[in-house]
Parts: C-alpha cells; structure tokens; sequence
C-alpha cells in the first residue's frame, strides 16, 4: 500500500498549500484513504471512496503535522526553506559548535550540508541539501531536495557490494571531495580526498535500514552528483551517493563551487557534512 509519504514525493500537497494535483485517479485517492483510515483518522461517512473531499484533506494534514511535524511534507527537517541566511547561518554554527565540526565563515568557502530525513521508506527524494557561504562579506544559503540514501533498485536483489548497499553514516568528511568527473560524465563533487564511513544494508528488504548494520570505512566512491532534469523516485540513481532531485539546483551548487576553486587553486578540497533530523530537530 503506498502511503501518503509515497504520494508527497509527487509534489501533490506543495510548500504548505492545499495542492493535490498529482493525486488525479481515483484509485491513487483510495490507496491514500485506506491507508489513513488504518491509522485511525477520520474519513466520516465517506470512507474509502475515491473522491478527494475536504475530510481526506484534512486527515491527510493532520498525518503530516503529527508524524513530520509540518504540513508540507517535501520541507527539509531543520530549518525551513523559508528562513533567512542569517538565521540558517545561527541554527547550523550552533549545531557544528555542539559537535565539534568546522563551519566555514572564509569567503567563497561553502558549507555543504546533507540533512537526512529518518523515513525507512526507500526511493524517495525526502532530504535535504543545505549550502551556506559568504560572498562580498554577506552569508547566503540555498536549500535543495536530495536523496542521502540509495534508490530501491539497490536494496533487493541487485547489490554492487557483496556486503550490502551503502548508507553514508552520519558525520562531517573534511576536505573530502573535489570537482571531477561522475562516473567519467559530467562534472561533480567526488570522493577522493578522504575516507567515508557507511552502513552495508544487505538483508534486501527494500527498506533503509540508517543503523545498526556492520560499519565500512574507505573510499566507495560516495559522490554528490545528479539525478535527472526533475526525477521523481529515486531508482538506480544512487546506490549510496548523495544525489540531487532536479539537474538544475544541482549545477547551482556545482556553479559555486568552480567559483571557490577560481579563488583558492584548482583542485580544492570541499568538506560534506552529513545530519539526521527527526520531527523538525536535528539528532
């Protein structure tokens, strides 16, 4: 049964306002009801009727104000895009303060951070890419959708490893990628200056599985690359990479970054940080 986690990834209750454009079939509405009325919400008379009333509405807001703690189920998990740089600027010094990570105020210098949302459910672009820096003296900040775990094409069967698909673990990778080639393609940030560590998910269930499974430190070739124009699943697209939903955003991040190399020397080292955040807070 698909979930209205499944439906959200679609864009069809956007930033907040009543849009459900992409839920247009009758059987995508009933799946949706069916499954909230399992969860105990209320449908009224009505029940599982296939027809998106003002009750499914509003039993659908209500399962993302409890269960993601907020009515837009595409934001990111701390802070919302909506937040000025100052203000994402004072949430993320004082998280990297608390753990002991760098945060970079040197001109040009981004902070890129990967803010992964704690939802087992594979195959959806439900994080978030967070980069901050400061040009001409003045902080700006950029928020992207993003994948930080591998699509569900790599979590059955098909496995690269013979220990299990990656999951990058939590933790900040200092100067740890550079711009090159994805796969020989196109340019990206690779992973070449530095070990990551991450989970082998290998028990094929096609669900994420962030903790508890046999850690590996080394270079996997852990990189922050793109999916396509504005992809909607995940798929093939990663198999434990950090990977951007739309072509676009990502060539943003890919444009500053050759602006940070123009001022301190080609080949320069960038640093990935990696979050988790649950219910709005970051862990």
């Amino acid at each position: 049964m698909r979930t209205p986690r499944y439906y959200a990834n679609r864009n069809w209750y956007n930033n907040g306002h009543h849009e459900y454009a992409e839920l247009n079939t009758s059987h995508q509405v009933k799946e949706i009801q069916a499954f909230l009325l399992k969860k105990g919400y209320d449908l009224g008379h009505w029940g599982v009727d296939g027809d998106l009333g003002s009750k499914t509405k509003k039993a659908i807001y209500d399962y993302f104000r409890s269960h993601f703690g907020a009515s837009n189920p595409t934001s990111p998990s701390t802070p919302s895009p909506g937040v000025n740089a100052p203000q994402i600027v004072q949430t993320f010094s004082e998280i990297f303060r608390k753990k002991g990570y760098t945060f970079y105020k040197d001109e040009l210098k981004p902070n890129i951070i990967g803010v992964r949302n704690l939802d087992s459910t594979a195959n959806l672009f439900n994080d978030t890419m967070y980069v901050i820096w400061k040009e001409n003296g003045r902080y700006h900040a950029k928020t992207y959708l993003i994948t930080t775990d591998p699509g569900s094409a790599f979590l059955g069967k098909r496995m690269i490893n013979k220990n299990g698909t990656a999951i990058l673990k939590v933790g900040q990778y200092l100067n740890t990628y550079k711009l090159g080639l994805h796969r020989g393609k196109y340019t990206a940030l690779v992973q070449r200056g530095g070990k990551v560590t991450v989970y082998r998910d290998k028990n094929q269930d096609h669900k994420l599985d962030f903790h508890g499974g046999k850690e590996y430190t080394g270079y996997f070739g852990i990189n922050i690359h793109k999916a396509g124009r504005n992809s909607i699943d995940v798929n093939s697209w990663s198999a434990g990479c950090q990977v951007f939903k739309k072509s676009s955003d990502f060539d943003e991040l890919i444009a500053l970054c050759k602006k940070a190399e123009r001022r301190y020397g080609k080949g320069t080292w960038f640093t990935y940080t990696l979050l988790e955040a649950s219910k709005g807070k970051v862990l």
